[in-house]
């Protein structure tokens, strides 16, 4: 509670002196506190991009948005938007609420522009899940909005693309996407009804998912669970989740040892106390890049991590789940279906990494800083 009381002292001080202090950027970044995943509590998504722009010399903020729900780390590098937030949540309840969510947000963005963004100018804004579009579109309906892909996108992606239409938080924000590969595009143009991704979308890659080499030689008996308990689920399909798992963990060899790691947004879902009292059963170190090198077989729902976990060289073992988030089957054609044990000999294990290495630079291709930076001149 403390800290939370800090936090929204410093934005309060920070937009209370924007009122008088010019400010100017060519790039304001936002995302919310949950995306807080480095190792030094920041944002992993945007670290590539920050760089870029200090190495070319363009000017940015970067505002993190607060969840006071959860205990994750604040960035120490970011303007929290605190106060900003709470004002907002305020002034959703005082507008009319006959409006839409976007038409209330716009016209807040538009009514806070005169007060606390007055002297405060930029040309783009970047955003995380689609966070705070059209309250940035209000304060400045002249600004070039982006969205930055941060996970899995297909056909019937809630927030991007349903029932062959581009959402009209994109559209009526005119806001675009920067995707990481070229299949991506192609699975929301190709899908689309309209014209509105083929020319409100760019691939500049990205550097979370950079490919780099295979990091094991073959099996070593560690096996990541990456979980996906969040509230995105209903409570029956969490259960099922949590029945799928325990499953497949008590089906294997004992020999074999399971490090589970929780979804960025776990709120105490499910209870996985009797899971860990398993003796092969414990939680994976927080760091993910710590989590791949500990373990060279990952299993999954439906995580994005399969992605992350193909370009290490680190096959998937895809839980079964059936449901609309079947995507990796449905919509990837992951190319691999075998069980755990099938990774016993070297050469197998060596062969398949190299599979799904060459199946993933197709949707995380490296990232290409002069075309982002050509977004700025």
């Amino acid at each position: 509670m403390i800290r939370n009381v800090l936090h929204i002292i410093k934005s309060l001080g920070f937009f209370l002196s924007g009122i008088l202090i010019k400010r100017k950027y060519d790039v304001v970044f936002y995302y919310p506190q949950h995306f807080n995943r480095g190792a030094s509590n920041e944002n992993q998504f945007f670290k590539h991009l920050l760089l870029s722009c200090d190495r070319n010399n363009i000017s940015y903020i970067v505002f993190e948005e607060p969840d006071f729900t959860i205990k994750s780390n604040r960035n120490p590098k970011a303007i929290p938007f605190d106060f900003m937030f709470i004002l907002i949540l305020f002034l959703r309840k005082l507008f009319n609420s006959e409006m839409t969510i976007l038409v209330k947000d716009q016209k807040i963005g538009n009514f806070i522009s005169k007060v606390f963004f007055r002297k405060f100018h930029f040309k783009n804004y970047i955003t995380l899940s689609q966070s705070m579009l059209s309250i940035f579109r209000g304060i400045n309906p002249d600004a070039i909005l982006y969205d930055l892909q941060h996970g899995i996108i297909h056909n019937n992606k809630k927030n991007y693309l349903v029932g062959g239409l581009a959402e009209s938080n994109l559209i009526d924000n005119d806001a675009n996407l920067l995707l990481s590969g070229d299949s991506y595009k192609k699975i929301l143009v190709s899908n689309e009804r309209a014209n509105y991704f083929q020319n409100h979308t760019l691939v500049i890659g990205s550097d979370t998912f950079s490919c780099k080499s295979s990091i094991h030689e073959g099996f070593n008996n560690n096996i990541l669970i990456i979980l996906q308990f969040t509230h995105d689920h209903t409570a029956d399909e969490n259960l099922i989740l949590l029945k799928e798992l325990s499953e497949f963990i008590l089906s294997a060899n004992t020999k074999v040892n399971f490090y589970l790691k929780h979804h960025p947004r776990f709120n105490n879902e499910v209870n996985l106390s009797e899971m860990l009292n398993l003796s092969n059963v414990m939680m994976a170190p927080l760091d993910i890049n710590e989590c791949f090198s500990l373990c060279s077989l990952h299993a999954t729902a439906y995580s994005t991590s399969t992605f992350e976990a193909a370009l290490l060289g680190i096959p998937t073992i895809l839980i079964p789940f059936e449901n609309e988030f079947n995507y990796f089957q449905k919509e990837f054609n992951y190319p691999l279906n075998h069980s755990i044990d099938d990774f016993d000999t070297i050469s197998f294990y060596q062969e398949k990494s190299q599979i799904i290495k060459d199946w993933a630079t197709a949707y995380y291709t490296p990232f290409n800083e002069p075309k982002f930076i050509n977004l700025f001149r």
